[in-house]
């Protein structure tokens, strides 16, 4: 090879090496922050023509329930390696699965207005729960045994007016009686308790309401600057912010006790199906319509001047229905539009936190070994 040549492909080289660090630079947010693939499980029958509606860990994170679109199950599945442990079936779509803070129960609700509250041991029915609706929106409090529903809207005729209303009740458990009622203006989403259980929220078409809970008050009433359906909604850890999203893709982020919009952004203009919180309270953890699981810095969600980006985009093959965080945040699990369910270790910008995981990792190895 010439001088001449060797001087010109030594330069084209250097060329495209900068070119693909540039392009790093762009593409590829803090590499430290991601979550990575532990297993994924087939959770309805009918797969990319089904769909995973709900999926949530067991208060100490060993078990995770699901609940599905079109095969209409519920199906409990054991953290460590993925293993069922047993599965049972709804009349028809199951929106929302969920766990008693005892890990005694798991609820599920369906839109053949049921709840269903079955034993997690066993997988047997303890009670049926009737509402007038079909149900969208349930959880059980951190603490305690109460569990509170959120209907869709139906048609009513007041003073020869019509308009929609919904209700939210609240059960109390080991009874299971409905204790009390409210009543919304449109259908209910999602509920979602703050963790020192003072309030919870209920979040559906143009309003994210909290209620206190007690006495079941309204406390406040957050509405967005034009008509937005809200599908999902979630306190910070500290119980000071509140995050909804919904259809669209924009993200409201209220300081929920004084009233007041924070941050008002849209990432990709998709719509948001499911947002949490990172226990630390640290990252907002979106997922939706795109192939993407979206996380966020909550530091530069309150001080970016106008649009945030992401600090991290994890590839998930198809959209997520619903995500959820274990207490301590080292373990993700994400329900799929594809049918599938799919776990992921958080790897944080905390590194002590994710020697902790490993470790972690390794006994629950050891416990599934020892149970083959």
């Amino acid at each position: 090879m010439s001088e001449i040549n060797y001087k010109s492909t030594t330069f084209i080289l250097m060329l495209l090496l900068a070119s693909m660090a540039s392009t790093a630079q762009v593409h590829y947010p803090d590499a430290s922050l991601r979550l990575f693939p532990v297993w994924s499980r087939v959770a309805d029958v009918y797969g990319e023509l089904g769909s995973i509606e709900s999926a949530e860990f067991s208060p100490d994170g060993r078990h995770i329930v699901s609940g599905s679109k079109f095969d209409n199950s519920i199906i409990m599945w054991r953290t460590s390696d993925g293993a069922e442990v047993w599965r049972k079936y709804a009349e028809q779509e199951v929106e929302r699965v969920g766990w008693s803070s005892d890990s005694r129960y798991v609820a599920s609700c369906s839109e053949d207005y049921l709840v269903q509250v079955w034993d997690s041991k066993s997988g047997n029915l303890v009670k049926d729960l009737k509402h007038d609706q079909g149900i969208d929106g349930l959880s059980w409090s951190n603490t305690g045994l109460l569990l509170v529903t959120g209907e869709e809207a139906r048609e009513v005729d007041v003073s020869g007016a019509k308009s929609k209303k919904a209700k939210v009740r609240i059960f109390e458990f080991p009874e299971g009686e409905q204790i009390d009622e409210i009543e919304v203006e449109g259908t209910v989403n999602e509920i979602m308790f703050s963790k020192d259980d003072k309030y919870f929220l209920a979040a559906g078409h143009n309003f994210v309401k909290v209620f206190s809970t007690n006495g079941f008050k309204l406390v406040q009433e957050l509405v967005p600057d034009e008509f937005f359906k809200f599908t999902t909604a979630d306190f910070t850890p500290d119980a000071k912010h509140i995050a909804a999203s919904g259809f669209g893709g924009l993200i409201y982020v209220w300081d929920w006790q004084e009233g007041k919009l924070i941050k008002r952004f849209n990432y990709r203009g998709r719509k948001v199906e499911s947002l949490c919180w990172h226990p630390n309270g640290d990252y907002l953890v979106t997922s939706g319509h795109g192939p993407y699981i979206n996380i966020f810095r909550k530091s530069e969600i309150l001080q970016a001047p106008k649009e945030v980006q992401a600090a991290a985009q994890v590839f998930a093959n198809d959209g997520a229905e619903y995500i959820d965080f274990n207490q301590d945040g080292g373990y993700l699990v994400s329900a799929h539009q594809d049918g599938i369910i799919r776990l992921w270790v958080w790897k944080g910008e905390d590194h002590m936190l994710n020697e902790q995981r490993h470790r972690w990792v390794s006994e629950q190895q050891k416990e599934a070994n020892k149970v083959r």
